[in-house]
């Protein structure tokens, strides 16, 4: 027994230096991001409720219920409870488990000369058995679990950052068609006009019959665009509402009749872009769930090593015996016992040993694919803040375009109504006035677009909360 205490005492110290730590091999540097992504590196946190420099109260509410009530968050968040549980049963697996028990059993034979015995048995008592975790198997499992329970939560935060981009999609979607309709209403209103006045040289015999067929087909073209429109302002409600949980009829109360966000550019500092820190990157909810997958991973490894090891178990039991139930309970009727055991494994054709490897390429596999995760967020990023830039750019080419074309409208319109052109140059204009407005309200809406995708490109705010 004394040279068995010692055998265990240096199995287990020998033990303790084969655990397999994990290995962020990570092959971006930090100062590969900051050269990437041009940013200053600073203390600047982002907020998870980011997209209040917008000052739209309509969206701000469609984001807060859609937070609170998107049926995909809700089944992340049953997620992320079914994992916090698992954590908490998975982890009491190494204390001893107790058990009560309760027996009777009840014989009638009968003998040669037909007579009768009968037999009562009465038992009562606890079973005990526990595996005793020496090689700290329970440590590993917990850290699985608690990885498991991280994933969870990573999953739920990415999907709030992809919730709320996609309702503000959406919601730019709709108030871009409704400006462009707005701006279809007027031009149909303009072009009427400008067929009377056709008309009228017509009938006057200034005006031929090709114009007045030019200034209807330009009249029924631009009336083709509002079905069009109308489908697009249903289909980004019917959206938003699916992203809400609710039915559409109930999103009409929510959305207020305010100044459209589109009808202008949002003001906003490209400077901003770059004042980011440098575990923007490394804190995304994305990149934090590819790293718990790691570190889960690294867990079994430990886990498949720690198969090969002795395991040691105990039970035990206590209660009483006897053969009258009123008699059960009594010193002389007591009953106990234990079985200390211990397996130890020899041979078992390499399994053990190829499972070892088995999980360890799984890490390798794991560790790969978050390097794969890294680049791709660091030019996700990097696409984010280019377009940003280029997309204020082009908004300003277009809004000196617009305010031209307003002009030439205006100086064609007016040669034509003094019979100094014909009706095909004013017909372009009027064509080419309704594109500009069309192309400036639809680059409005892209700034906002963009600036979605930069804020989500940084983890949505959701990577600075515990």
């Amino acid at each position: 027994m004394f040279k068995l205490k010692y055998i265990l005492l240096f199995v287990f110290l020998t033990s303790c230096s084969t655990e397999h730590p994990v290995n962020f091999d990570v092959s971006v540097s930090d100062s590969d991001i900051l050269k990437t992504l041009n940013i200053e590196n600073t203390n600047n946190k982002i907020t998870n409720t980011w997209y209040y420099i917008f000052e739209d109260k309509t969206l701000n509410t469609l984001l807060l219920k859609a937070i609170k009530n998107n049926l995909s968050i809700k089944q992340a968040q049953e997620r992320l409870k079914q994992a916090r549980y698992s954590y908490m049963i998975e982890t009491k697996s190494f204390l001893p488990n107790i058990e009560a028990m309760g027996e009777y059993n009840f014989n009638k034979t009968n003998n040669k000369n037909f007579s009768f015995n009968e037999e009562n048995f009465f038992k009562v008592g606890f079973d005990a058995s526990w595996e005793i975790d020496i090689w700290g198997k329970n440590d590993f499992i917990k850290e699985q679990y608690k990885e498991i329970t991280n994933k969870a939560r990573f999953n739920l935060w990415d999907l709030k950052v992809s919730i709320i981009a996609e309702v503000i999609d959406n919601y730019i979607s709709l108030r871009e068609a409704e400006k462009k309709l707005k701006i279809t209403k007027k031009n149909i209103t303009l072009q009427k006009d400008i067929l009377n006045t056709v008309k009228d040289k017509y009938s006057a015999g200034i005006e031929d019959e090709l114009a007045l067929k030019q200034a209807e087909f330009s009249l029924e073209k631009t009336k083709q665009t509002s079905p069009s429109l109308k489908i697009q302002i249903e289909n980004s409600k019917n959206r938003i509402a699916l992203l809400l949980g609710i039915l559409p009829y109930e999103l009409e109360k929510m959305l207020h009749t305010e100044k459209n966000i589109t009808s202008k550019p949002f003001k906003y500092s490209v400077k901003e872009l770059h004042k980011l820190p440098l575990s923007i990157i490394q804190t995304r909810p994305d990149i934090r769930i590819a790293e718990t997958n790691l570190k889960t991973q690294n867990a079994l490894v430990n886990q498949a090593i720690i198969e090969t090891f002795p395991s040691i178990s105990l039970q035990s039991s206590f209660g009483f015996i006897s053969g009258s139930g009123r008699k059960l309970i009594g010193r002389d009727k007591q009953t106990y016992g234990y079985t200390p055991s211990i397996t130890i494994p020899i041979w078992n054709w390499g399994e053990l040993k190829n499972n070892i490897e088995l999980q360890k390429h799984i890490e390798k596999e794991y560790m790969l694919l978050y390097n794969e995760a890294i680049i791709s967020a660091v030019l996700e990023l990097k696409d984010a803040i280019f377009e940003v830039e280029k997309t204020f750019e082009i908004n300003s080419y277009l809004k000196n375009s617009l305010a031209e074309m307003r002009t030439i409208f205006e100086l064609t319109k007016s040669k034509y109504l003094n019979g100094i052109i014909d009706f095909t140059d004013l017909a372009t204009a009027e064509q080419n006035l309704l594109d500009a407005e069309n192309q400036y309200i639809q680059s409005n809406a892209d700034i906002y677009r963009k600036i979605t995708s930069f804020y989500k490109a940084t983890g949505g705010g959701y990577n600075f909360i515990q």
